[in-house]
């Protein structure tokens, strides 16, 4: 399915399942399949809604042009809630989806019912960044994944090169140009301030990597000493990207962390 941006880029997503709604907002130049079945199903099996999206200059989404910045990325996942019929979502966001998450917390506040931050990028500015914060997508695709995470197996590559052939298949692959887009965006943004993370009035959950290259885990201390009531899961040995089956104990503490006291 498609709808569009308040700019005109068409925006491709899609909603699995049924009951409340769950946004998933990829990272830089990313796409929708950053988010792999085996996180995706679980939730699905626990009674929730998951609507899946690929930004602009992503996957089936369209070229998003050379001046937008982080307002108009949240402004995209708020058309695609409206595009689905959904009011409000709980969001999970990873790696720059933090920042988008910070600024639809920010901006409109009634849409979101939890928040969900993994690798996530903070507002802090001395936060820092990891010696390959600048990496982008190689010649070489599954390696530039593998990578990102930490203490892979061969086992996990063969996992990331049959995700990365599926998205391929779906997509046509990652584009280029997209993480450099991306990461542009937010040179030219003005996101909310660090201390306008103690407004946030909804159950956070922040998932974070000990051996995170990219984004040390001072990000994840910032969510969670600035939004009140937020947990820390420290994820010992979690590189940037979760390898497989830390995907799934990440899902089952997302799936926590949103359905508690739901029934």
């Amino acid at each position: 399915m498609f709808t569009a941006s308040a700019d005109g880029v068409d925006l491709w997503f899609d909603t699995v399942g049924a009951g409340a709604a769950v946004a998933l907002v990829p990272g830089r130049g990313d796409s929708a399949d950053l988010y792999p079945e085996r996180f995706v199903s679980p939730l699905v099996a626990a009674g929730l809604r998951v609507v899946r999206y690929d930004p602009r200059d992503t996957g089936e989404s369209g070229d998003g042009g050379e001046s937008y910045g982080i307002a108009d990325l949240a402004g995209d996942v708020v058309e695609v809630l409206d595009a689905a019929g959904v009011e409000a979502a709980h969001l999970v966001g990873l790696s720059m989806g933090g920042l988008i998450l910070t600024e639809l917390a920010a901006i409109v506040p009634r849409r979101v019912l939890s928040l969900s931050f993994i690798s996530a990028a903070s507002p802090d500015p001395d936060a820092g960044i990891g010696p390959d914060f600048f990496d982008m997508m190689s010649d070489d695709p599954v390696g530039t994944f593998v990578n990102a995470m930490h203490g892979a197996t061969a086992e996990d590559r063969a996992w990331v090169a049959a995700e990365i052939e599926a998205a391929e298949a779906r997509a046509g692959g990652r584009r280029p140009e997209a993480g450099e887009r991306h990461q542009a965006s937010v040179y030219r943004s003005v996101f909310p301030a660090l201390e306008s993370l103690g407004s946030i009035a909804v159950p956070t959950l922040v998932i974070h990597g000990t051996d995170d290259r990219k984004l040390p885990m001072a990000h994840g201390q910032a969510y969670a000493a600035g939004v009140p009531g937020a947990s820390l899961h420290q994820m010992a040995g979690m590189g940037h990207l979760p390898r497989p089956d830390q995907w799934d104990e990440i899902a089952a503490l997302v799936v926590d962390h949103i359905t508690v006291g739901q029934e």
